[in-house]
């Protein structure tokens, strides 16, 4: 299928999976250099706020849970409520990874954004191996190519060269 919606949801999940070696990279790091440390905790919550909850996110909240919801065969609200429920844990993680970076607590702040990517790993497994399977078997070719237009208007809107730009930036720093 040219226009699938469900690609570019993979595709993204792939962006954001490589921040796991960058965070497991940056372990202790504050010991050497706090401010190189903070600066790139910094980004990458930058990062999950605009590319994985702004970008991604928001395609499922505002796109692909509705018309799943709507769906006529479907009967699992619970599996949706849930996802929507992980989304708003990841904000408050990041809230609490910038709120300790600013207070000096580093370590914290690592335990926490460790966590924080534990659950985002388990969150997009579920999501690829249950929620995009789903809205693939649910959904016909055009109701998907209605949806990928859709997440292109968010990207537009939101600014397709930003979202390059994270993309790049993660891609860099993954293959340090």
């Amino acid at each position: 299928m040219e226009h699938n919606p469900l690609s570019v949801m993979y595709n993204e999940h792939d962006v954001i999976v490589k921040t796991e070696k960058i965070i497991n990279n940056l372990a202790n790091t504050w010991e050497q250099n706090a401010i190189q440390y903070a600066e790139k905790v910094k980004k990458l919550v930058e990062f999950f706020r605009e590319y994985a909850d702004g970008y991604h996110h928001r395609k499922e909240e505002d796109v692909l849970f509705p018309a799943i919801k709507d769906h006529p065969d479907f009967v699992l609200q619970e599996i949706i409520d849930e996802f929507e429920t992980h989304h708003e844990d990841f904000r408050a993680y990041a809230a609490e990874i910038i709120e300790s970076v600013n207070e000096g607590d580093y370590a914290r702040s690592y335990k926490v954004l460790k966590q924080y990517i534990g659950d985002l790993l388990d969150h997009i497994a579920a999501e690829n191996d249950e929620l995009f399977v789903l809205a693939e078997n649910l959904m016909d070719k055009q109701q998907l190519e209605t949806l990928y237009f859709k997440f292109m208007d968010i990207d537009m809107e939101l600014g397709e060269e930003r979202k390059q730009e994270f993309e790049g930036m993660i891609g860099n720093w993954s293959e340090k």
